[in-house]
């Protein structure tokens, strides 16, 4: 089944990929890529579960902001953007992996199929996202005041300013900085997948298979900074 391909390329990702690349079809990653969504979206919940904000004026009380009229639309966003996001890592990830396999001469496999092998590595940041969700879950409620969660033009950086003092016992909290450092673990799980996938898909030696994995992951790691901080 194409639902236990999935969980094992966690638990058990050397037999997983020897699997996938016999038969790589685009179930597998299709579903990982809704499962990022899902993810996202529950990251998402979590996250604003967390927050209260004065609705009304700046003497009004605060409320809940998952029981404000924002929420879906602030839920619609997460959705679309983590969409946009795991997809457009896929695509980059793949394409860079492919002109470093070009670059070390290597015979054998297809772009199609390095793509659907490729999607499989994407289920790193399904566990990361569901663990990151708990982490933040254990953070303590953050306080924004009216004007400050939706400021004028005019009160934009003050208003900034002022969500990073509410934001400021997540990020002096170990729990967060955990988080923060566990993203750069995830990196090196999403590359150690990679390099599996590689050495399954052409039967390179494990020396060349870490190498070419290596490069395209730092490189895709760069230029996804550049292209998302646009």
């Amino acid at each position: 089944m194409i639902e236990r391909q999935i969980l094992r390329v966690v638990y058990s990702p050397f037999k997983a990929f020897e699997d996938i690349v016999k038969n790589p079809v685009a179930r597998g990653p299709l579903i990982i890529l809704a499962l990022g969504v899902i993810t996202a979206a529950i990251m998402g919940y979590v996250s604003s579960s967390k927050v209260h904000i004065q609705l009304e004026s700046e003497l009004g009380p605060y409320v809940p902001l998952v029981t404000t009229d924002f929420f879906g639309g602030r839920m619609l966003s997460v959705v679309i953007d983590a969409a946009l996001r795991l997809s457009l890592v896929w695509f980059i990830y793949t394409g860079i992996m492919l002109l470093v396999i070009k670059m070390f001469s290597l015979r054998g496999g297809s772009w199609r199929v390095l793509f659907f092998v490729i999607g499989y590595t994407l289920m790193t940041t399904v566990v990361y996202t569901l663990i990151s969700a708990l982490l933040v879950s254990a953070l303590p409620m953050v306080y924004l005041k009216y004007g400050v969660w939706n400021p004028t033009p005019e009160m934009e950086e003050a208003a900034y300013n002022e969500r990073l003092i509410a934001y400021g016992p997540w990020f002096s909290s170990p729990i967060y900085k955990f988080a923060y450092y566990l993203s750069f673990v995830v990196e090196g799980w999403t590359g150690a997948l990679a390099a599996i996938a590689i050495h399954a898909l052409f039967g390179v030696t494990w020396r060349k298979a870490i190498a070419i994995s290596v490069i395209a992951s730092v490189v895709t790691f760069l230029t996804r900074i550049v292209l998302l901080s646009l």
